[in-house]
């Protein structure tokens, strides 16, 4: 003879199936959504241009330094990131940051060798030290690979960068006027006589840190005004930044980027050190 069932052991056993339905369901979906972000970072990726910024922490005063702000400016690309030292691995020789931009943004389409910058500065206790050149890197490069990472290193134990802006820093320790501004301006020039053609740029320029850009849309129409066929741009800065003060010796960077600028490069940069206060610290990016 069969024993009846009681009816409360079959709906126990109704809900546990479908729970365990909605379970598999469940995790199938993830396992599908998981799959297809996956895809769709490898499809992104592929359009993406990567820099690799190696800071060798051997040449850095991981005790004194709380951050360091990261600037560069990469195939018309503007960066700006700090990496707080708590967050590094002191028992690393090494510390690599991923930089990554579109390969074609719409002003310029990376190729070999397009030029770009990244700088560097030590950040300690900036009320402390907030008058003082503090210590930074700064190294150019050309994109090597637009398939692979190209890398740059920074605080490299040859790297005369901050010892030459010491050098002028020092120089004029005792020049008063030196001070007096709360603002430095840095003019940029593009000089475009043997691409009269180029219809759209951008400028960016950085001094300690901090960085601005400007996208020039209708090149063509600032040619016409121009008498010797250079496009230029000033840029204006406070003195007085989030990492310390601007002080002359400080070290700066600028960069145009066009498609209409090759052969030879899209992304073309140079540099300098701040030399005054009371008028323009001009450079030629290209």
């Amino acid at each position: 003879m069969i024993s009846k069932i009681p009816i409360r052991y079959i709906v126990f056993i109704i809900v546990i199936v479908f729970a365990s339905s909605i379970f598999l369901a469940s995790n199938s979906a993830e396992m599908v959504f998981a799959k297809k972000d996956k895809d769709d970072n490898k499809e992104k990726d592929k359009d993406q241009l990567v820099v690799n910024a190696r800071l060798n922490l051997n040449n850095i005063d991981m005790k004194n330094t709380e951050f360091i702000r990261l600037t560069a400016f990469i195939n018309g690309e503007d960066f700006k990131q700090d990496i707080p030292i708590s967050s590094i691995d002191k028992s690393k020789k090494k510390f690599d940051v991923e930089l990554k931009t579109d390969i074609d943004n719409g002003i310029v389409d990376a190729h070999v060798p397009d030029e770009f910058f990244v700088c560097a500065y030590q950040v300690g206790n900036i009320l402390k030290e907030y008058n003082y050149l503090a210590k930074f890197d700064c190294n150019e490069g050309d994109i090597l690979n637009i398939k692979k990472p190209t890398e740059i290193e920074l605080f490299k134990p040859d790297s005369q960068v901050y010892v030459k802006s010491q050098a002028v820093y020092q120089a004029t320790l005792n020049n008063v006027n030196s001070s007096n501004s709360n603002t430095v301006k840095i003019k940029i020039l593009a000089p475009l006589a043997d691409k009269k053609d180029t219809k759209k740029l951008v400028i960016g320029a950085m001094i300690k840190g901090q960085i601005q850009s400007e996208v020039i849309e209708d090149v063509q129409a600032e040619l016409d005004k121009s008498k010797d066929s250079t496009i230029t741009r000033t840029f204006t800065f406070d003195r007085k930044t989030d990492v310390g003060l601007i002080q002359i010796g400080d070290r700066y960077h600028a960069c145009v980027a066009s498609e209409d600028l090759r052969p030879p490069e899209g992304s073309e940069c140079e540099k300098r050190v701040i030399k005054q206060f009371d008028k323009p610290n001009s450079l030629p990016a290209r």
